[in-house]
């Protein structure tokens, strides 16, 4: 073999070794992890992954974690220094908004919850009402209870969808000159019959 032919297929072995290492390194870096919430809330705090300060923040918001919630006396004053002081350690600069959402974070994951929760009521879902109806007790003779017994029965009426515009002929709305339009846009005159757009009637 030449020299030029081993130049040739030495370039070529170590070009396709450097493409083989890179796709093992795109393949290695794009592999997802589960994030832990204490990372994620480093990173959105503003530190970098792998950096000793997001490293910090990691393991000082693991700690304050693992301490769990206060007991129910504890003051708000103490809570909320106690938030300051924790964002303060991460390495958060007090009057940062950075350091602000860290502090609302810290007081909400530290508060005092009872465990007894209670699901709330769910409102009615707007444009559906509820009527309430009585009926009257069978009039038997053998029957010895009150006079009227109540029957609830709800009955929800469904919101307005759908408002079919008028038909042609029939004044829907006026412009702000006081010109008269129908529900397919053409002009109308004073008695309801379509005109020219050009027409100056009122």
């Amino acid at each position: 073999m030449t020299v030029s032919k081993i130049m040739a297929v030495a370039a070529l072995g170590l070009s396709a070794a450097a493409c083989s290492s890179t796709t093992y390194e795109t393949r290695t870096a794009s592999s997802p992890y589960a994030v832990t919430s204490s990372e994620q809330a480093c990173a959105d705090y503003g530190f970098r992954p792998g950096t000793d300060n997001y490293n910090r923040c990691v393991s000082r918001e693991a700690a304050a974690r693992a301490q769990g919630r206060v007991p129910v006396g504890y003051t708000v004053a103490s809570l909320d220094a106690d938030a300051r002081n924790a964002c303060y350690s991460y390495g958060l600069t007090p009057g940062s908004t950075m350091y602000d959402r860290c502090v609302g974070r810290e007081i909400d994951a530290r508060r005092y919850r009872d465990q007894a929760y209670v699901t709330p009521v769910p409102a009615p879902a707007p444009g559906y009402s509820t009527a309430t109806y009585y009926t009257s007790a069978p009039a038997a003779p053998t029957y010895y209870g009150p006079a009227t017994t109540v029957s609830t029965t709800t009955y929800s009426t469904p919101p307005v969808a759908y408002q079919p515009t008028p038909p042609a002929g029939v004044e829907a709305f006026r412009d702000e000159y006081g010109f008269r339009y129908d529900g397919q846009g053409n002009r109308l005159d004073r008695n309801g019959n379509i005109i020219s757009p050009q027409s100056t009637t009122r």
